[in-house]
C-alpha cells in the first residue's frame, strides 16, 4: 500500500509514463480508428474511453525503442497532463495499426478499470538542500527508461493474454519488439544501473511470454545488476496472469518491494492516477 509520505503536498510529483510525457502543445492531427474497419477495435475503443475521457489517437513518424534500435510500433503519453494519447507508428500496415493501437488501448484499461498506474519520480522541494542534493545524484541513471519498463512488463503479463481471450487479437507486434530486444542485451554497452535493471525486466518478461530465457538469454552470463533485477521480477511478478489480476494495493505494493529489493526507498516514487489505495 502507498506509504502516508506519498501525498506529502511539500513534495512535487513528476510522473514518468511509459515513453516520454506529452508535450504540451499538440501538432499532431487526430487519426480517424474508424477507417481501419475494426468493429473489435472500436469496440475497445468505446470500452477504454468510457473509462476516460477524450483519448487521442495520433499517427507519427516511425520511432526507435529506448537505446536499443528496435521499432516501438505505437506507445502511450500524456497520463500525467490527463490527455490519454495514444501515437503509433506510421510505417505499420493496417493490420498491424489495428493491432498496435489494442496493444495501447488494453494499456488503458488496466490503467483505468484496474488501478494499475504508472510511477514516476518524486522531486524534493526547494529548500530541502540534502534531498535535491540526493535527488539530482541520481539523474545519471535512465530513470524513464526504468520505471517505464516495469509498467510495461508488468502490465505485458496481463496485456497479452487479455487482448487474445477478451477480444481475440493477438501480440505478434510487441512479441516480435521483445525478441529484438532481447537479442542485444549481452551486446549493448549500457552504463548507469537504472538501464541494465531494466534489461533483467526484459528478461523476465521474454521467459514469461515467449518461453525458457536460456535458449535466448543466458541471464547467468549477464551482469549482476541485470541478474539482480530478473530475479527480483521472479520474486515479485512472477505469479501475475490475466485470470487473477491483483488490486490496485497489491499492484503497487510488489512494484515498491521491487525498487527496495534494488536498494531504492519507496518514498521517492509516486504512481499516477492515485485511485485512493
Amino acid at each position: 500500500m502507498q506509504s502516508k509520505s506519498n501525498h506529502n503536498p511539500s513534495w512535487i510529483c513528476r510522473p514518468i509514463f511509459f515513453h516520454r510525457e506529452v508535450p504540451v502543445i499538440r501538432l499532431e492531427r487526430p487519426f480517424d480508428i474508424q477507417s481501419l474497419g475494426s468493429d473489435i477495435l472500436m469496440k475497445l475503443f468505446h470500452e477504454a474511453n468510457s473509462l476516460t475521457s477524450g483519448i487521442r489517437i495520433e499517427i507519427v513518424p516511425s520511432r526507435r525503442s529506448n537505446g536499443t534500435g528496435g521499432e516501438h510500433p505505437a506507445s502511450t503519453i500524456g497520463l500525467p497532463v490527463g490527455i490519454p494519447t495514444i501515437q503509433f507508428s506510421g510505417s505499420l500496415s493496417r493490420i498491424e495499426r489495428i493491432e498496435a493501437i489494442a496493444h495501447e488501448l488494453v494499456h488503458l484499461l488496466l490503467v483505468y478499470r484496474h488501478g494499475w498506474g504508472v510511477i514516476g519520480l518524486r522531486i524534493p522541494p526547494f529548500g530541502n538542500g540534502q534531498d535535491i542534493f540526493d535527488f539530482f545524484a541520481k539523474m545519471s541513471g535512465d530513470w524513464n527508461y526504468l520505471l517505464g519498463q516495469i509498467v510495461n512488463t508488468v502490465h505485458h503479463l496481463i496485456l497479452v493474454d487479455y487482448l487474445r481471450e477478451e477480444y481475440g487479437i493477438e501480440s505478434g507486434l510487441h512479441l516480435h519488439l521483445l525478441q529484438y530486444n532481447s537479442r542485444i542485451i549481452s551486446n549493448a554497452n549500457w552504463r548507469d544501473k537504472e538501464s541494465l535493471y531494466a534489461k533483467g525486466l526484459i528478461a523476465f518478461e521474454y521467459e514469461r511470454l515467449i518461453g525458457n530465457t536460456n535458449r535466448g538469454i543466458d541471464v547467468s552470463c549477464q551482469t549482476e545488476p541485470i541478474l539482480k533485477a530478473y530475479q527480483m521480477a521472479q520474486e515479485q511478478f512472477g505469479k501475475y496472469s490475466f485470470r487473477s489480476i491483483s488490486t490496485p494495493s497489491a499492484y503497487q505494493e510488489n512494484i515498491f518491494s521491487f525498487l527496495e529489493d534494488l536498494g531504492y526507498r519507496r518514498e521517492n516514487f509516486v504512481f499516477f492516477p492515485e485511485f485512493g489505495v
